[in-house]
């Protein structure tokens, strides 16, 4: 198990730590799932995508887009086979978790981690890989998402990630009433981390990188 869960990748020395990490100097073909992003409240501006896809192939993880809306997992197998690393993109971790349910993706992604593969990801596809996501569930946009709402992740992991601490773009997001007493009510531990930082996790180890540290 190797995973990289960022607040985003985009961020200047998030993935050249990445990188170096994984210790690769070679082209790593990458799945650029974009499916969290589909499901952003704010589709006028999703510049931000192309900062990640940006990023990740500046430092040789070569992405090609894809999405699992309207497939299933025999065709998402096929489609993936031959991948070196599986990157999820930023965006609503409930519509994502939707899409997993309706295509049978959560076993691939299970696989995939099992294998020893890199898993990397931002902001909503970091969320996902826990247990529990109701902790964040009041900053994201559900309205527009089936009922009964899915709040759990994919279980690869046994914390949440509460990603974009400190930063102004969701301060009142996070500083809100409402979010801290979904914060309090989270069934498993919570790990903020601002966007110079993100967490490894090397089987059953984690750790914490501020990549400011590392200049």
């Amino acid at each position: 198990t190797h995973l990289f869960l960022t607040s985003s990748i985009e961020i200047q020395g998030i993935g050249e730590s990445i990188r170096n990490r994984i210790g690769h100097n070679h082209v790593l073909k990458t799945a650029f799932i974009m499916t969290p992003a589909e499901g952003d409240a704010n589709q006028d501006d999703l510049s931000w995508v192309d900062g990640e896809r940006s990023r990740l192939n500046t430092n040789n993880f070569v992405t090609f887009d894809y999405t699992i809306t309207g497939k299933k997992i025999d065709q998402i197998q096929k489609d993936l086979k031959a991948i070196d690393v599986l990157y999820v993109t930023g965006g609503n971790e409930f519509y994502f978790k939707e899409k997993c349910n309706q295509s049978g993706f959560k076993p691939f992604v299970q696989d995939f981690v099992n294998s020893g593969k890199p898993y990397i990801s931002s902001s909503a596809g970091s969320i996902i890989v826990g247990h529990d996501m109701s902790a964040i569930l009041h900053l994201s946009d559900t309205s527009k998402l089936h009922q009964p709402l899915d709040v759990t992740g994919l279980g690869i992991v046994d914390f949440t990630i509460l990603p974009h601490w400190g930063s102004d773009n969701f301060k009142g997001e996070w500083l809100s009433k409402e979010s801290f007493e979904y914060t309090y009510k989270s069934k498993s531990p919570l790990i903020a981390i601002n966007n110079f930082e993100y967490v490894e996790v090397i089987d059953d180890q984690y750790r914490i990188i501020d990549v400011r540290n590392e200049k």
